[in-house]
């Protein structure tokens, strides 16, 4: 799952690209794409394992905005981009300003072709 971990701050420091990602997260969202959004106030407030806590436990709150998914940082300091948007999160090409660029995962592809062969597949 991706998780944005932000603040108050971090949306004035980074007003242009907070709009940015607000529209493609309601965009998402419309879709029925889930992200995990956590409006943070202190440190305390990012919770877990992952990457995003040990961030601003060593740069300090100012490193937010920290997106993080499942428990890597994706981005620090920044909004996620909408081509990390559509990267791992799966999106459908054609609903944000960029189509997915990663190829299938092994387990996305098909049974392997045995064309010419009856439906048998050689051993």
């Amino acid at each position: 799952m991706l998780i944005i971990f932000d603040s108050e701050d971090a949306r004035k420091n980074h007003q242009s690209d907070y709009k940015r990602f607000k529209h493609s997260m309601d965009i998402l969202t419309k879709k029925g794409i889930e992200i995990g959004y956590v409006d943070c106030r202190s440190s305390y407030d990012i919770t877990g394992d992952g990457e995003a806590k040990e961030i601003v436990e060593t740069e300090g709150f100012a490193s937010l905005p920290i997106a993080e998914y499942n428990g890597v940082a994706i981005a620090a300091g920044e909004y996620v981009s909408d081509q990390d948007l559509a990267d791992f999160l799966n999106v459908p090409d054609g609903v944000l300003s960029v189509n997915s660029t990663k190829p299938p995962t092994l387990n996305e592809l098909g049974p392997s072709c045995s064309c010419g062969s009856g439906g048998k597949v050689p051993k």
